[in-house]
């Protein structure tokens, strides 16, 4: 039985819709460029502007209820769809900054005086009633506007969004981008005059996305696998079987994620092309979703590697070494949490045996990756006809076979 089917799938979209802390306001877009498969959302496909922009503009109507996702993201909880039988909610990437880059804190009308560099604008910064959701023009790393979204990474997204079937680049999944949108231009001229040192000089964007829980490994997030009982009880799952359903399909998208760079391998003239993760990393980039799947969120950081196909091992190994630590002590957490849930309290050496287990039964119908037990360490096996095939031990010395 699906985990999805065992819980009531109201109770996490209920909780979110309870939680709402920002209002967003809808607009039309400057341009919009939509990726094909999610068109039967067009009607979503606006721009979202954070409340001190908004009230800067003297928006007023077409009113969200929201929740703050990290600095200058937003979830909308009543606007959803569902993929394979999951939940996704609108999120919102660029719709205004919520902190102040250079002073600390929350974004506030002093924060935004001191970046404005029109003093006619002065009064009228003065009779916001907040600073919360402002889009500046301060060029972030030389990638966005602060607030909203580059056009190169917004773009990026979207692309990378496209090679995917809706949710899954061949099973690793990822929170996909279902439009860039251009920011209207009066909220772009105006928002040109407000930066600390330097200014974006591209026009700025919005990506929309589809996310499925606003639950992270560790960080940028109140909710955290690191604290497993809090999100277990977020998410409903009462019981041990409900537990290792969870864990099993959060093993399972972890080792897709793991060798992304060979499921989306292109191979062409004796050279491999695939996807890596640059300046991205588990703990923080990815949410989990209610039924254990985990989804990389933040694919702005993802990129193309080419390399001469002998070459393949060395950069796919590179990768799983690079994010392995932050899955393994993330579904440490959730193993142990399970196993405390029943009563038990294995030895850790009896733990181990069980994790290879199930390991093993998660891979069972991957069609890139699978297990065996090679002088008894766990060994997985990723496999693609046209690539080299890599070995990786997972848990060394372990009994199970």
């Amino acid at each position: 039985m699906k985990l999805m089917n065992i819980l009531d799938s109201n109770s996490y979209e209920n909780y979110l819709i309870h939680s709402t802390n920002v209002e967003l306001y809808e607009t039309d877009s400057e341009n919009i460029e939509i990726n094909p498969q999610f068109k039967y959302l067009k009607k979503w496909i606006k721009t979202y502007l954070g409340p001190a922009t908004a009230e800067f503009h003297e928006f007023k109507t077409n009113k969200h209820l929201a929740i703050r996702d990290e600095n200058r993201n937003a979830i909308i909880p009543k606007l959803n769809t569902e993929i394979d039988d999951k939940k996704f909610f609108l999120a919102v990437k660029g719709c205004g900054a919520y902190e102040d880059m250079f002073f600390g804190g929350a974004l506030n009308k002093l924060a935004i005086r001191r970046a404005c560099r029109d003093f006619s604008l002065l009064s009228k910064i003065e009779r916001l009633s907040t600073g919360l959701g402002f889009i500046m023009s301060e060029s972030w790393m030389g990638e966005s506007p602060y607030g909203a979204q580059g056009k190169i990474n917004g773009f990026d997204e979207l692309n990378f969004s496209k090679l995917a079937n809706l949710d899954s680049i061949n099973g690793a999944h990822i929170c996909p981008a279902i439009a860039v949108v251009q920011l209207p231009e009066k909220i772009e001229e105006a928002a040109r005059k407000f930066f600390w040192f330097r200014s974006y000089k591209d026009h700025f964007y919005q990506v929309l996305r589809l996310i499925p829980s606003n639950v992270r490994l560790y960080f940028e997030s109140n909710h955290t696998i690191s604290n497993p009982a809090s999100i277990f009880s977020l998410f409903g799952i009462n019981d041990t079987k409900e537990l290792e359903e969870f864990e099993l399909n959060f093993i399972k998208s972890g080792i897709a994620l793991l060798s992304l760079y060979l499921r989306s391998a292109r191979i062409e003239n004796g050279e491999v092309a695939g996807l890596i993760y640059q300046d991205v990393w588990l703990d923080k980039d990815c949410v989990v979703a209610p039924d254990g799947t985990i989804h990389f969120a933040d694919i702005e950081g993802l990129i193309w590697q080419k390399v001469p196909l002998n070459k393949f091992t060395e950069i796919q190994k590179k990768e799983w070494q690079k994010l392995v630590f932050e899955f393994l002590y993330a579904l440490f957490q959730i193993d142990s949490f399970r196993h405390k849930k029943d009563g038990i309290q294995p030895s850790w050496s009896k733990q181990r045996e069980e994790l290879a287990l199930l390991i093993q039964l998660a891979l069972d119908n991957d069609l890139f990756a699978y297990t065996k037990n090679q002088n008894n360490n766990l060994i997985i096996v990723l496999e693609e006809p046209s690539l080299p095939i890599l070995e990786i031990p997972i848990i060394e010395k372990v009994k199970s076979a």
